[in-house]
C-alpha cells in the first residue's frame, strides 16, 4: 500500500513538473507573436503621414457632424418650450414663499418662547450660586 502511494505520488511530481516545463516552452512563443504584432503596428503607424491621418480625422469628424446635426437640432426645438420655464416658475415660487413665511415666522417665534420657558424652568431648579 505505501509503495503504490508512493509510486503514485513520484508520477504525478513527474507529470506535473513536465507541464510545467511545457508551459514554460510555449510562452517565449505566445510573447514572440504579441511583440511582432506591436512591432507591426508600430511600423504601420510610422508610415502613415501626418497630413495623411489628420485629413482622414477631420473627414470622419464632419461625417460625424453630418450625421448628429439633425438631432442636435430636433432636440433644440424640444427643448425651446422649457427655456421660459424660468418665467412660469419665478412667481409660484414668489406665491409659495409669501405663503410660508408667515408659518416659518410662527414656528421660530414658538421654538424661541419654548427655548426661553425652559431656560427660566431651568434657572428655577438649579440651586442658587
Amino acid at each position: 500500500m505505501k509503495f503504490s502511494l508512493i509510486a503514485v505520488l513520484v508520477v504525478s511530481l513527474a507529470i506535473g513538473s513536465e507541464s510545467v516545463s511545457l508551459v514554460k516552452r510555449d510562452a517565449p512563443a505566445e510573447l514572440e507573436k504579441i511583440g511582432k504584432y506591436f512591432q507591426d503596428l508600430v511600423d504601420n503607424l510610422k508610415n502613415v503621414e501626418g497630413p495623411e491621418m489628420a485629413n482622414k480625422a477631420k473627414a470622419y469628424f464632419e461625417e460625424s457632424k453630418a450625421q448628429f446635426q439633425p438631432m442636435v437640432e430636433k432636440l433644440q426645438e424640444q427643448l425651446k418650450p422649457l427655456s421660459n420655464i424660468e418665467e412660469h416658475i419665478k412667481p409660484l415660487a414668489a406665491s409659495v414663499q409669501a405663503q410660508v413665511a408667515p408659518l416659518s415666522n410662527m414656528v421660530q417665534t414658538q421654538v424661541l418662547d419654548m427655548l426661553k420657558f425652559m431656560n427660566e424652568k431651568t434657572k428655577a431648579i438649579l440651586p442658587p450660586k
